[in-house]
């Protein structure tokens, strides 16, 4: 039987000690109050993803590797749509 937990985990221990912080980041940013406390971890965000975006690591023939880029890239995009939002604000 399929195990959709066990077979959607990245095998990477650089995404893996990331994936923690990044959800930690994901969650402020949902509970902030303004567009202000938003994008202040929006910022922090996208500062946390350069660090999947510019793994040492990267190899594109592992699907892993491919999955993690996505991933990061749909976080950085995340943070600048927010981060666009606040200066649209001012």
């Amino acid at each position: 039987m399929y195990n959709q937990e066990q077979n959607s985990t990245i095998q990477c221990r650089i995404h893996q000690e990331n994936y923690a912080i990044l959800n930690e980041i994901k969650r402020k940013i949902n509970q902030g109050t303004s567009i202000g406390i938003k994008a202040k971890y929006a910022e922090e965000l996208a500062d946390q993803v350069t660090c999947l975006t510019g793994c040492a690591k990267f190899n594109d023939q592992k699907l892993d590797c491919n999955y993690c880029r996505l991933i990061a890239d749909l976080h950085k995009k995340t943070a600048e749509l927010i981060m666009n939002a606040k200066r649209l604000s001012l």
